[in-house]
């Protein structure tokens, strides 16, 4: 695999910094991260799936003829010089490439990869498997959490990282560069059932290579409902983050969280009736007092104070008290899951 040197990193480009809104909101740190091919030591299917996703095909928007021309356009837009120049700035290599830092060079060595999603596993990577010397897997579970690596259960966290790239959080490269303020189409619910699920595991934990498994029920249910609390979330932190008040930007975040406060949120409570979580009803008492044209302060203080209710609903729910919202969940996943 050819290495990129990243010779503007951090450097010419300015950009948003990350959401301040948990751990996994945070960048990737490049300093944790080891690649694939160390995954791929106990997890071949897992990589084999990932390499037919888009994510793993998220370093070549510059090179491939269906989305070449608008990569160069919004690149020039944003003053490189061309679409290939996007594998040297941080602006575009934050979520379209893995970056990682070896001594003081810093590099991109792939798309959207297994630590994009799951942590750099520098420190976590022989403790997470290491069945011989530590037995016990809560125990394993706990101190490779401590050490930075996100499980696919931690679903807050992890779908923190999803929204962080599917949610442009940079106002000037949806204004000025023209590239979406999100991923067209983004539901957590549907986009992690299809190409990108890699799930091996049955429910007793036990590995089957042999079956690419479908998510669980219960899963789509809390899927479904943590991936639309954070979409509001971001919207209106994006929201009131946006300087310029009738830019493209602050409008698609805006009209965002106006239809999940006044639409989706409210049939979501609906379905549930009387089986509605307390966080449900907490985060719509929090949202339905924000102006969204209001002062800007207001909306990031609302934004910020659900974070605790979401997190406290992922942590306290399965899914299994969430079966109202079945009708909701989409029936067609986002591309194929690869089969062995």
């Amino acid at each position: 695999m050819q290495f990129i040197p990243i010779l503007r990193a951090f450097g010419l480009l300015c950009f948003a910094p990350a959401l301040a809104l948990g751990q996994a909101a945070s960048t990737l740190h490049p300093e944790k991260v080891i690649g694939n091919t160390k995954c791929a030591d106990c997890h071949e299917q897992e990589l084999k799936a990932w390499k037919l996703s888009a994510h793993s095909r998220s370093d070549s928007v510059h090179r491939d003829a269906k989305t070449r021309a608008t990569a160069d356009k919004i690149a020039k837009a944003m003053g490189l010089k061309s679409g290939a120049a996007m594998t040297t700035s941080a602006l575009c290599t934050e979520c379209h490439f893995t970056r990682q830092k070896v001594g003081g060079s810093l590099r991109v060595i792939g798309g959207v990869s297994c630590e994009s999603c799951h942590g750099g596993g520098k420190d976590y990577h022989s403790i997470h498997g290491e069945t011989e010397k530590i037995p016990d897997r809560d125990e394993r579970r706990k101190r490779s959490k401590a050490l930075g690596m996100l499980y696919p259960h931690d679903t807050h966290l992890v779908a923190q990282n999803c929204f962080n790239c599917h949610i442009i959080r940079d106002e000037k490269l949806v204004n000025v560069g023209g590239h979406p303020a999100r991923s067209k189409g983004f539901n957590l619910a549907s986009w992690t059932a299809g190409e990108v699920r890699h799930n091996f595991y049955a429910k007793d934990f036990k590995r089957n290579a042999e079956t690419n498994l479908d998510t669980d029920t219960n899963r789509k249910r809390k899927m479904l409902v943590v991936g639309m609390l954070l979409d509001l979330q971001y919207s209106l932190a994006n929201l009131a983050r946006g300087k310029v008040a009738g830019g493209a930007y602050r409008k698609a975040m805006g009209n965002r969280a106006y239809g999940i406060i006044n639409k989706e949120l409210p049939l979501v409570i609906e379905k549930l009736g009387d089986q509605t979580p307390k966080e449900l009803l907490e985060i719509q008492t929090i949202v339905k007092a924000v102006k969204l044209s209001g002062k800007q302060s207001l909306v990031a203080e609302a934004a910020a104070s659900l974070e605790g209710p979401i997190a406290a609903f992922s942590k306290g729910q399965d899914g299994s008290a969430l079966a109202g919202v079945d009708s909701l969940i989409p029936k067609t996943a986002k591309g194929q899951a690869w089969q062995p």
